[in-house]
């Protein structure tokens, strides 16, 4: 007879390699989009930061030089 319940023991999907595999980037321009432009203003400085750390996280790894270039700019 064969066994009716699963074994929960067992790790069907890995979570590394399911997240890897779902990774979906944005363009450069479209994360660019996200980043308001920096005026010097005290008040805007952790708002800044925390769009460009958003623009970084949605981006192909390959392409954070070039965002940076765009970010400094």
């Amino acid at each position: 007879m064969p066994n009716l319940y699963p074994n929960l023991e067992a790790e069907v999907v890995s979570p590394v390699s399911n997240t890897a595999s779902m990774t979906e980037y944005i363009s450069v321009g479209e994360a660019l989009k996200l980043v308001t432009s920096f005026k010097g203003e005290k008040k805007d400085v952790l708002a800044f930061i925390a769009n460009v750390d958003t623009a970084f996280e949605v981006i192909d790894p390959r392409n954070e030089s070039t965002l940076f270039i765009f970010v400094l700019t």
